[in-house]
């Protein structure tokens, strides 16, 4: 499947105003989860110390991934933020090149990250990008595959941004309408680079109350990618403990996962969706 075969009809309904209003208060509740999901975290395959980096959100830091990376750490993986300060807090873009532009420097500033770490260690990284930060690692999967390892994302605006919330919002920053074909570019950027050979696990959320569930899956080679729907606003993501429990039994060997999908206290959660 290729991205512009994937685009007809697109769904770019933006999420239900409830699930919007929601979004914060929903935080707490996941959060909460962890107590009662604690034991299934602990017993799940460990990892084999490979470096996992994770790059946060728009405007995030990398704060807002210390959960996700101490989790990560206890699994036994070498967890480490991205360590570029807050994302995105310097765009001053005029139109959304502007943007693509800043979107091409910081994949860069990645690029070279990762490169280093991949040099220290001889082994490829994993990439954890939430929402915007999944734009970049995939896009980094396609152009450094002898870099990168796989790539999981949450939450992340695949398609046209229109099925966001915050549409009309970042349409403000710009001096003009933003056209299709600019539009079409800003899908497109995070497909560029040769063909995908990396795994990506695309996790996203039906309740999501920042990225509508249309826009919200991979449209890679389907032969490498995974799009799973879990129960989950946009801001707990890197919260939420059914989430950390689906990204640590991907990136374990297949025969080492278990049959989460299957398990009593997790399959309600969660459904299995493959581009």
């Amino acid at each position: 499947m290729t991205q512009t075969e994937s685009q007809v009809a697109p769904d770019l309904r933006p999420p239900r105003l409830h699930h919007s209003v929601l979004e914060f208060s929903r935080v707490f509740l996941e959060m909460g989860w962890g107590a009662a999901l604690g034991p299934l975290l602990k017993s799940l395959p460990r990892g084999d110390g490979h470096t996992i980096m994770t790059i946060p959100g728009f405007m995030g830091a990398d704060g807002s991934t210390s959960r996700l990376r101490k989790f990560l750490r206890q699994r036994g993986y070498n967890a480490i933020p991205w360590g570029l300060g807050r994302n995105a807090a310097e765009v001053r873009s005029r139109d959304i090149d502007d943007f693509l532009a800043h979107r091409a420097q910081t994949e860069d500033r990645i690029a070279a990250r990762v490169e280093r770490e991949f040099r220290a260690s001889g082994r490829k990284l994993t990439l954890i990008g939430w929402s915007l930060g999944g734009l970049y690692a995939v896009a980094l999967a396609h152009r450094f595959p002898q870099w990168v390892g796989q790539v999981v994302t949450l939450g992340t605006p695949y398609g046209d941004p229109r099925g966001t919330a915050l549409y009309s919002v970042m349409g403000g920053l710009y001096d003009h309408d933003v056209d299709e074909e600019g539009l079409a570019r800003w899908v497109a950027h995070t497909y560029r680079g040769g063909p995908l050979q990396v795994p990506v696990l695309a996790l996203y959320s039906e309740s999501d109350g920042i990225v509508g569930a249309g826009i919200a899956k991979c449209q890679g080679d389907p032969q490498y990618v995974t799009n799973v729907a879990v129960m989950a606003s946009h801001v707990g993501f890197p919260f939420n403990p059914v989430v950390f429990a689906v990204i640590a039994n991907h990136l374990v060997a297949p025969h080492r996962r278990w049959a989460i999908f299957r398990n009593q206290r997790l399959g309600p959660f969660m459904q299995v969706q493959t581009c």
